[in-house]
Order: structure tokens, then sequence, then C-alpha cells
């Protein structure tokens, strides 16, 4: 198989696709819950599973390929082993379930995100919510929702709603996490909380959204979202625990933006300048852990 990055979507779309049924039977009846880091980071067998089914899948599509999932947190390759990625080398970052706490609790708001990355950007990439039967999909033609073409909303903030995975408990500075909260709460039509990254991505590529932000994620959680915001039009900027920021290579930031209209990134970003640097999680892992 050639690597396009058609081919790379087609493969993650079956991929997801072929996790769905599975997942969404499991989500009538989890079954026990357990934790990885703390009391906020559920996990269940079935993040596990999908895992697996999903390396299976791409693996016999694309061999040579590596995978950073949440569930091994680390880059392997077809052999199981843990691999440091080169600059040519396709990654593919999986989430099997995006929004596990919503899984776990009976609401929708859960998906599967896969993406391509190669160079530092994110290439290909699939968002599939079996609860209501959407996939989000993005290449090197574009973004769609179930084959139809989307494109970001360019509205300012204050005609536009604001999802934000914000504040978080891995932010140490609270009170500079509550000022931040209140930049985006004056600034905003209002804001929204999914408990799924990816699909705040996804609503800001269809234009629900008007952006989404986030403190202390893990490629993973984002890969599949960035990728699909930037082949809809949108801005996508990754910001260091240091502040600094870069729109190459966003996905391996552990804080984020996405925006169809400069002022909405703006807004975004002045929330997390009000957190203090280096007052984030100690487990961020990135691309190259």
């Amino acid at each position: 198989m050639t690597l396009t990055p058609s081919t790379l979507a087609d493969l993650a779309q079956s991929a997801a696709l072929a996790v769905g049924p599975a997942l969404l039977e499991a989500f009538k009846d989890p079954g026990k819950v357990e934790y990885k880091r703390n009391f906020h980071d559920p996990v269940t067998v079935h993040d596990r599973r999908a895992e697996k089914a999903i390396r299976d899948v791409i693996f016999a599509g694309a061999p040579d390929s590596l995978i950073l999932g949440e569930e091994e947190g680390k880059a392997i390759n077809a052999l199981g082993e843990q691999v440091k990625p080169g600059p040519d080398d396709v990654v593919w970052l999986v989430d099997p379930i995006d929004g596990t706490a919503n899984f776990t609790s009976g609401l929708i708001y859960w998906c599967v995100s896969i993406a391509a990355t190669r160079a530092n950007e994110v290439i290909a990439g699939v968002i599939y919510q079996p609860t209501r039967e959407v996939l989000y999909r993005s290449d090197d033609t574009g973004a769609y929702r179930n084959g139809t073409p989307i494109r970001v909303r360019n509205e300012p903030p204050q005609r536009s709603l604001l999802a934000a995975g914000f504040p978080s408990e891995r932010l140490h500075d609270q009170a500079g996490a509550a000022a931040g909260y209140r930049k985006l709460l004056e600034g905003s039509k209002s804001v929204r909380r999914l408990g799924s990254t990816a699909l705040h991505f996804a609503g800001v590529a269809e234009g629900t959204f008007g952006g989404c932000m986030g403190m202390g994620t893990q490629p993973w959680d984002i890969g599949a979202g960035v990728g699909l915001v930037q082949a809809a039009g949108g801005i996508v900027i990754g910001v260091r625990d240091d502040h600094s920021r870069t729109t190459s290579g966003a996905y391996d930031c552990p804080n984020y933006v996405a925006a169809a209209h400069p002022d909405m990134a703006e807004l975004c970003l002045a929330a997390i300048d009000c957190v203090a640097p280096q007052a984030l999680h100690t487990d961020y892992l990135g691309t190259q852990s």
C-alpha cells in the first residue's frame, strides 16, 4: 500500500469502524471501571481491547508504521517493540475511547480518535462517534462529516460558542486557571464542555463551535482533531509549558487552541497565559517518549 494521506485516512476509517459495534454494545453495560492516574482518569477493558483491535487493523495495512496509543503510552512497532520515531516515520496517534468518563456514565459524548502523522504534521485522521453514527475524516483533500465537506464558521467570539476542556485538576495554579476561565466566559457567547476533546475539535471543524482550547492533553487526545480543524480551514496553535507557541507539530504540545476566527484564538491564548508557566501536570508524554 502506498501511504498517501488518502490511503492513511482510509485505513484509519477502517480501524475506527471495525471497533465501533463492540464499543457501542459495551456502552450499554461497560462493566468494571479501573483508574490509571487517579479517580479522574477511568479506563475499562474496552479501551484496551479496542486499542489492540485498532493496532491490528493499522499494522495489517501499514506494517512499517508506528503507533502511539493511550493505553500503551509509548510508540511501538508491529512487533510490539518500543521505538523512538524518526522524521520520516508514519506515527499513528490512537485514543480508542476519547471520553471514557462519559462512556462509563451513559453519556453519548465519546468517540474513537485516530490520526496519522509524518514529519511533525497530522496528514490524515478520523473521529468516529458510534452513538450518533457520525464519522469525521481529514486528509489532503479536506475535512468531511459522513462524506460531506465541512468548514469552520468564521465568527468572532462574541457570536460563537467555545468548547473548553479547562480548567483541569491537573493544573497547580488554580487561581490562574479561574482567572483564565473568567476571560473565556466574558469574551465568548458561552462556554461548553462535552467531556471529549476530539468532539470539541469536530465541533469547531463543522462550525458548531467557534473554537476550543485545553491544557494538559496528550498527543492522542488531540491528533485527529488538529488535522480535522486544519483541513476545515481553522487555526490550531500548540502551547508549551513555558507558554511558547507553535503551529508546527501543535499536536505534540500539552496545551492547545483551535479556532476559526483570529480573535477567538487570541481569547483562548489569553486564558492560557493566565496560568503560571510550568503549572501543568507532570505526566505529559509526547511522541518522543
